[in-house]
C-alpha cells in the first residue's frame, strides 16, 4: 500500500498537515521528496513583468471601478 501524506518538520519531528489514519505505533517506511509547489518569489523577475505590462498597455483604456464589482461581472450568470 502507497499513500502520500503531506508534512512539515517542525526541527524535532514531521508533522502531518492533515489527519493520517494509521495505527498507532506502527512501523512504516517512508520516503523524504520534496514537495513541488509555487517557485520563489524573485522580485527581479516580478520588476520586469510590470515594466512590460507598463510597455504594452493599451493607451487610453479605463475600465470603470464599477464595472469590476462582483455583482456586474457576474450578475448574467446567476452566481
Amino acid at each position: 500500500m502507497s499513500v502520500v501524506i503531506r508534512m512539515r518538520f517542525d526541527g524535532k519531528v514531521f508533522v502531518p498537515e492533515e489527519p493520517v489514519d494509521v495505527p498507532v505505533n506502527e512501523p512504516l517506511d517512508f520516503e523524504l521528496k520534496q514537495a513541488a509547489g509555487p517557485a520563489p518569489w524573485d522580485a527581479e523577475k516580478a520588476r520586469q513583468a510590470i515594466k512590460w505590462l507598463a510597455e504594452h498597455a493599451i493607451p487610453g483604456l479605463n475600465i470603470p471601478d464599477d464595472a469590476l464589482r462582483r455583482e456586474n461581472m457576474y450578475e448574467d450568470r446567476g452566481l
